[in-house]
C-alpha cells in the first residue's frame, strides 16, 4: 500500500520584530504541527516568509509551489497568514490548489474554494483580514504622525546622503554643500562628470552618479533643514540641522528650473543675449524677445531686444515698439546694477517690487487651491462609496482638508532679505559670471520701459 504524501507548513510574519512572541513563527509552527498530528498528517518541511501580508513577492511561497509535487497538503497557522489583501488571498489559495495541494488552516480547518460553504467562509475571513490590515496600517501611521507632531522627532533616524546615524556627517555633508554650489552655476552633466573625475561615489555606492539621484538630492527640503513626514496634504515638518542655507537651496533649484525651461541652456544664444529670460517689458510685462535682421550685401549683423507683446502672435497688445541694441541695453543694465548695489534706497525699492510680483500669491492662487481641495474631497467621498476607505478615514480627511482651507486665509510673509549677504554674493557673481548669469544667481529681474529706462526687481 502506497503511503500518502507528507504535508508542508507555510508560515508568514510581516517583519522580524513579529517573529517572536505569542503569534510569532514558533507559535504558528506549534499550532500547525499539533493540527497535523490530530488529522494524521506527517510534516516534511516548513516554509517561512517574512513579508507584509499585502505583498506577493514571496521567495519561500514560490519555492513551495515548485516543490508542490512532493506534498499532499499545506498547513497554515491561520488563514490571514496566507495574505491580508482580498484579491491576493484568492490568488494565493488558487495557486496552491492549481498546484495540486489541499490547503488547511490550523484554526479554521480545510480551505476549499470548490465547496460553497468553505468558499463563503474564506471570503468573509479574507475581508476581515484585509480590514484589520488597513486598521493596523492606520494606527501605525497615526503613531508615527504623533511622534513627529508631539515629540518633535523624526519617525526614524535620518539616513539621507550627507547624514550618518541620524546626524549630519562632516565628510558627505561637505560634498552636499559643494554639489549645491556647483549645480547653481553649472549644468547637471558637467557636475556629474566632475563627481566622477573626483572619485565621489553615489549615495548607493556606485562609481557614477545618475542625473535622477542628483536632482532628487537638490530637490530634497531636508538639506535646507526641513524634515517632512506624512501623506500629501497632511505633511508635518520639523526643523533639523541644515546642510545648505535655505537661500542656497532656493537658488540652486531656481537655476535648475530655468535650465529645464530652456533659459540659459547651451544652444539658446543666451551667451549673446544675456538678458534672455531676465528682462521684461516695463509697460505690459511681456518678455523682451531677441531678434537679428538678416544683413544684406555682407553688412554687419545687428542684434536687438524688443517687447514680445508687440508681435502679432502675442496679440499686439503693447505699444512699446522700440528695439534696443543688445550692447546698449547690456551696458545700461550693468551700470544700473552697480548703482543698485551701492544705493540702499534703490535696493529697498527693487525688493518691494519683487514682493509685489511674487508668484503664487493673491486671490488667483487661493481660488485655484480651493478648487483643488474641493476636487480632492469629491475623490475621497468616491473612495468611501467604493469601499476603499472607512468612514473614520473619511472623517480624518475631512478634518485635514478643512485645516488646509483655513490655512489659505493666512498670508505668508516674504522672507526678509539679508542685505549685506545679498550684496556681497551679488558683487562676487557680477565679478565672476556673465551679466545674465549674475542676474539669475542674484534673483534680479530687469524691467525695460518705453524710452529705454531700466528698473530692477529683486526677489527675496
Amino acid at each position: 500500500m502506497t503511503s500518502p504524501l507528507p504535508a508542508a507548513i507555510y508560515l508568514r510574519v510581516s517583519g522580524k520584530h513579529q517573529a517572536e512572541g505569542r503569534f510569532g513563527l514558533a507559535a504558528q509552527e506549534h499550532e500547525c504541527r499539533a493540527y497535523a498530528a490530530r488529522v494524521g498528517l506527517r510534516v516534511a518541511r516548513v516554509y517561512v516568509d517574512v513579508i507584509s501580508g499585502a505583498r506577493d513577492e514571496r521567495a519561500q511561497f514560490t519555492q513551495l509551489l515548485a516543490d508542490a509535487a512532493g506534498y499532499s497538503v499545506v498547513i497554515l497557522g491561520v488563514q490571514d497568514r496566507l495574505a491580508r489583501d482580498v484579491p491576493l488571498s484568492y490568488a494565493m489559495l488558487g495557486a496552491l490548489q492549481r498546484a495540486g495541494l489541499r490547503v488547511h488552516s490550523a484554526l479554521e480547518g480545510p480551505l476549499d474554494l470548490e465547496d460553497d460553504g468553505h468558499a463563503l467562509n474564506f471570503g468573509i475571513r479574507a475581508v476581515i483580514a484585509d480590514q484589520e490590515r488597513r486598521r493596523i496600517t492606520a494606527r501605525m501611521y497615526g503613531g508615527k504622525l504623533a511622534k513627529v507632531r508631539d515629540r518633535g522627532q523624526p519617525v526614524a533616524p535620518i539616513r539621507a546622503y550627507g547624514w550618518k546615524d541620524g546626524a549630519p556627517d562632516p565628510e558627505t555633508g561637505a560634498r552636499v554643500a559643494w554639489i549645491f554650489e556647483q549645480v547653481e552655476r553649472r549644468g547637471l552633466n558637467q557636475v556629474l562628470d566632475e563627481l566622477e573625475r573626483l572619485g565621489v561615489p553615489s549615495p548607493t555606492g556606485r562609481p557614477r552618479w545618475g542625473k535622477t539621484a542628483l536632482l532628487n538630492l537638490i530637490r530634497n527640503p531636508l538639506y535646507r533643514g526641513e524634515y517632512g513626514y506624512g501623506r500629501k496634504g497632511e505633511r508635518l515638518t520639523l526643523a533639523v540641522p541644515a546642510l545648505v542655507t535655505p537661500e542656497q537651496w532656493a537658488r540652486t533649484n531656481a537655476a535648475v528650473a530655468r535650465r529645464f525651461k530652456g533659459s540659459g541652456r547651451a544652444g539658446t544664444l543666451a551667451h549673446i543675449y544675456h538678458l534672455q529670460g531676465v528682462a521684461r517689458c516695463g509697460e505690459c510685462g511681456s518678455t523682451m524677445s531677441a531678434h537679428s535682421p538678416t544683413p544684406r550685401d555682407g553688412a554687419v549683423r545687428h542684434r536687438y531686444y524688443h517687447c514680445r507683446g508687440t508681435l502679432k502672435i502675442a496679440g499686439r497688445r503693447c505699444e512699446h515698439r522700440r528695439s534696443y541694441p543688445i550692447d546698449v541695453l547690456h551696458q545700461v543694465v550693468a551700470e544700473g546694477l552697480a548703482v543698485l548695489l551701492s544705493e540702499p534706497k534703490l535696493l529697498a525699492e527693487a525688493v518691494a517690487r519683487g514682493v509685489h510680483e511674487r508668484p503664487g500669491s493673491g486671490p488667483g492662487r487661493v481660488a485655484t487651491e480651493l478648487a483643488r481641495l474641493d476636487a480632492e474631497w469629491e475623490r475621497w467621498k468616491g473612495a468611501l462609496r467604493a469601499g476603499a476607505i472607512t468612514p473614520e478615514e473619511l472623517a480624518a480627511e475631512r478634518r485635514r482638508i478643512d485645516a488646509a482651507r483655513a490655512a489659505l486665509s493666512t498670508v505668508e510673509a516674504p522672507t526678509p532679505l539679508d542685505v549685506e549677504t545679498w550684496v556681497a554674493r551679488t558683487t562676487r557673481a557680477v565679478a565672476d559670471l556673465p551679466l545674465g548669469e549674475a542676474l539669475r544667481v542674484a534673483g534680479i529681474g530687469v524691467r525695460v520701459h518705453a524710452g529705454g529706462a531700466v528698473e530692477f526687481v529683486v526677489t527675496p
